[in-house]
């Protein structure tokens, strides 16, 4: 599984891929490092997301709204 790292830098424009990691630890610190990156350039209506693929090939560029993912415990 593969986690796409999206950035939405004004509240009605799109999600851009920003970054793909391959674990979900990896995942976090590329949001956590993308945000920081994001409001250091003076984006403050800034949002992180993260929506996980099966296959890196059918990850897309652009999206209008990102799948909420929540974690399955057993």
């Amino acid at each position: 599984m593969f986690h796409g790292i999206y950035l939405k830098s004004r509240p009605k424009s799109k999600w851009h891929l920003v970054s793909i990691a391959a674990s979900a630890e990896a995942a976090a610190q590329d949001m956590k490092q993308a945000l920081q990156q994001a409001y250091s350039e003076g984006l403050t209506e800034a949002k992180v997301a993260e929506q996980v693929f099966d296959s890196a090939f059918w990850i897309p560029h652009y999206l209008s709204n990102v799948k909420e993912t929540k974690p399955m415990y057993n």
